[in-house]
């Protein structure tokens, strides 16, 4: 796990004041790896990352919008990690139609984790006008 930066104990330290002087339960807003949680917006049903992502290729697929899966991992090789695929990129890379990139995300119905690598790619993505987005089940 990484180590977290006085900036993030900092920030977790002035949400505990801050709930307390409130007289909230204190809760940390981020994780100790500075991942947020995901929560969806409307109801959805519950299902695992797989399904959803199953769907969503179906979706684009029947709408014949340009899209690629994208993998991300790691596997030994000769007693050395290697890894592929874009830290923090999307599951699925794509064009609209018009020229313009996205990237979706997926996480299961109830919710996941959003990784600092994720966060930091959804900023760029967006910052240069692209579409990010993250769908639950």
């Amino acid at each position: 796990m990484k180590r977290r930066t006085k900036k993030q104990k900092f920030d977790d330290l002035a949400d505990a004041i801050q709930c307390i002087r409130e007289g909230k339960k204190v809760k940390r807003l981020r994780a100790k790896d500075g991942s947020i949680p995901t929560k969806p917006v409307v109801p959805c049903p519950y299902l695992p990352e797989h399904e959803v992502l199953g769907l969503c290729l179906g979706w684009l697929k029947k709408r014949k919008i340009f899209h690629n899966r994208m993998n991300n991992g790691t596997f030994e090789i000769g007693g050395r990690w290697c890894t592929y695929g874009i830290k923090g990129a999307g599951d699925i890379l794509g064009i609209i139609p018009g020229g313009r990139h996205f990237e979706v995300e997926v996480k299961k119905g109830k919710g996941g984790k959003l990784s600092v690598a994720q966060q930091k790619r959804m900023q760029d993505v967006r910052a240069n006008g692209g579409l990010y987005v993250i769908v639950h089940g």
